[in-house]
């Protein structure tokens, strides 16, 4: 028995040109979130960094001196838990790199000898707060 064509259903051609639409949209909008993902990360480094460097100037006015310290600002250092300790950045202040806290080549590397400090981050994207790439930080 014959079906009259508008009851057979969609052809293999259709079916695949519509999942291939499908697809096409969905990895546009994948994409577009993985790039505001990183936008987002950059600008947390960015305000991350900028409280570090108050706390270090309240450190600095209050003892002296900036904290001996080489290595990754994890959160659990003795910088940052100076830094909590003493009040000079608030106690929710996120003092980690938000995608590799530990990652040496990526995270908040602090080099500080007492007398002076470097800071170095790595932002993911080009915008409007900086490019993408290595930047330090000095007092």
């Amino acid at each position: 028995m014959r079906y009259p064509k508008k009851d057979r259903g969609f052809t293999l051609i259709e079916l695949l040109l519509a999942i291939s639409i499908i697809a096409l949209i969905s990895s546009l909008v994948l994409y577009g979130q993985r790039h505001e993902q990183k936008k987002r990360r950059d600008v947390q480094r960015v305000s991350n960094i900028s409280e570090v460097q108050k706390g270090l100037a309240l450190y600095l006015s209050e003892t002296g001196g900036y904290p001996v310290y080489t290595g990754c600002l994890t959160g659990a250092d003795p910088v940052s838990e100076g830094l909590r300790n003493y009040n000079y950045v608030g106690p929710d202040t996120n003092l980690a790199d938000p995608l590799n806290p530990t990652d040496v080549t990526s995270c908040y590397y602090y080099d500080g000898n007492g007398s002076r400090y470097t800071l170095r981050y790595t932002l993911e994207t080009n915008s409007t707060i900086g490019e993408a790439g290595d930047h330090i930080v000095v007092p």
